[in-house]
């Protein structure tokens, strides 16, 4: 008995060294097609596994639900924070701080101006460090920069403190970014990035009715003025957000607490057609040499640039703009600003659905630049009366449909730039053009033209005009490209099995651009 006992252990330690050697010998025989280079997908790779549609919606559903609204609450954290000023600007800060001139227009182009300075830091520290923790520090950094614009009551501190504010906002881009594709689709993303982006619209509703609740606060209270309750108000739910944000937001799918080992796998897999992998820390040469040398990267440079030259002055003139060149007071500006806002997120709604729908963010983007010009043509030939007002407002909001091509070009960076190093240098350039021309913007609404500010907007039809023939040349670009690679394409070349490698765009004959 014992001697059959002892047959029957060693056939099954036997078969359990066949198995082992079987295993590692599949493992050898992918090894040469499934490298895996990335930091964050090793150990968590299964090329062979098939996950179903049933199964992808439920994956899909689950981001919804535990990623996905910790990343709307961290976006519109940061644009309470920076959007303050917009409506203390007709509060009486101006003369609290004794602010003249081109001053108020200069707050804005501080803050641009520091998160062009961090974005070449930021993208590196994004390849390099757990996104979650790096988003929750950077925002508990800007609680504490507002409330030091809540006490500032001159000039010089203001800048230093919106110059230091972009500093920090500067990760913030590229690690929501970095996100969006860590866990979604190609297709999906540009929905995603939308729908996070969009807070930027209900941030705006929100300060508007701070602004309209904080204004009826008439001399001091408690030895404070009402536009520095709204900064500490704004102060307090950014030190809120920022504590949920770094205990709750996963760095990446694979250090995601809410899901098993074997889960982590399917995740990791589910985003394998991407091409783009998780994360990879190696800095190479190679790749960021292809990063300068590709034209892709300045035709992105260039739509941020152009976008935001038009986008960021109308963010920042839009209370006075209602309130000097439209003739409402302030109350009414205040008001009118909240429907402003949400016009924002209806806007960037239609654009993604768009988007979404057709597969063609480029044609759609060029679709998106008429109401503008529309608009614009609408304001210049219009007079400011008792009895236009009501015409000038629906221009204005009607020229909120160019912003929402903000989160296309995005979605054109995240699904068509792969490889890490090359990724974080493309981030950093089309994010420099961003704020670029968030801080130039401002400085097209010189003093000198108001109340109407005509000149801005002739400057703005030109702007137009230089995007839509970007789009064009963009699109032209990577549809040659898609043929390059149909042509060469081998039968072993579409089956993503190259993920994980950490190729760029052009190194992965798999990869494919979205238009």
């Amino acid at each position: 008995m014992d001697q059959k006992k002892e047959d029957v252990v060693h056939a099954e330690n036997l078969e359990h060294v066949n198995s082992v050697d079987r295993y590692h010998d599949d493992i050898e025989a992918i090894k040469g097609r499934d490298l895996v280079v990335d930091d964050d997908a090793r150990g968590y790779v299964d090329p062979n596994l098939i996950i179903t549609d049933e199964e992808n919606k439920k994956m899909r559903w689950k981001i919804h639900k535990r990623v996905l609204p910790l990343m709307c609450l961290a976006y519109i954290t940061q644009a309470l924070d920076k959007g303050t000023l917009g409506p203390a600007s007709i509060m009486g800060w101006q003369e609290s701080v004794g602010a003249k001139g081109q001053d108020y227009a200069l707050t804005s182009t501080m803050l641009w101006a520091g998160i062009i300075a961090g974005e070449p830091i930021a993208n590196q520290l994004v390849r390099k460090l757990p996104l979650g923790k790096l988003l929750g520090t950077a925002m508990m950094i800007w609680t504490a920069l507002l409330i030091g614009l809540a006490f500032s009551l001159t000039i010089p501190p203001v800048f230093a403190i919106r110059f230091l504010l972009g500093f920090f906002e500067s990760l913030f881009g590229p690690v929501l970014l970095s996100i969006t594709v860590q866990w979604y689709l190609k297709d999906e993303q540009p929905f995603v990035s939308s729908i996070w982006q969009s807070m930027l619209g209900l941030s705006n509703v929100i300060m508007s009715f701070f602004g309209f609740v904080f204004y009826h606060i008439k001399g001091k209270a408690s030895g404070l003025v009402g536009w520095q309750w709204l900064f500490i108000t704004v102060a307090i739910i950014s030190f809120c957000a920022a504590i949920i944000t770094f205990l709750f937001l996963p760095d990446s799918p694979t250090r995601a607490r809410f899901l098993t080992e074997q889960e982590k796998v399917k995740y990791v897999e589910r985003v394998r057609s991407n091409g783009q992998g998780l994360k990879h820390k190696v800095f190479k040469k190679d790749q960021a040499w292809e990063a300068f040398k590709d034209p892709y990267t300045y035709l992105l440079f260039a739509l941020a640039l152009f976008n935001t030259l038009v986008v960021g002055g109308i963010n920042t003139f839009s209370s006075l703009l209602i309130n000097k060149a439209f003739g409402f007071n302030v109350m009414e500006s205040n008001l009118l600003s909240m429907p402003l806002g949400a016009m924002v997120v209806l806007t960037y709604m239609i654009q993604a659905y768009l988007v979404t729908k057709t597969k063609q963010t480029l044609l759609v983007m060029i679709g998106t630049v008429i109401p503008n010009i529309i608009g614009s043509v609408m304001l210049i030939t219009i007079a400011p009366k008792t009895n236009t007002r009501g015409v000038l407002i629906f221009a204005f909001y009607l020229m909120q449909f160019f912003q929402s091509t903000n989160p296309s070009i995005f979605s054109l960076l995240s699904r068509n730039v792969s490889g890490q190093t090359k990724k974080s240098i493309t981030y950093a350039s089309t994010y420099i053009a961003w704020a670029g021309g968030n801080a130039i913007a401002s400085q097209l609404f010189q003093s000198k033209w108001a109340p109407r500010y005509l000149n801005s907007l002739y400057i703005h039809l030109g702007l137009y005009g230089c995007f839509i023939i970007t789009c064009i040349v963009t699109r032209t670009l990577l549809v040659l490209r898609n043929k390059k690679k149909e042509a060469a394409m081998s039968s072993e070349d579409n089956t993503n099995s190259r993920a994980f490698e950490d190729l760029t765009d052009i190194q992965n004959p798999e990869f494919r651009y979205a238009l």
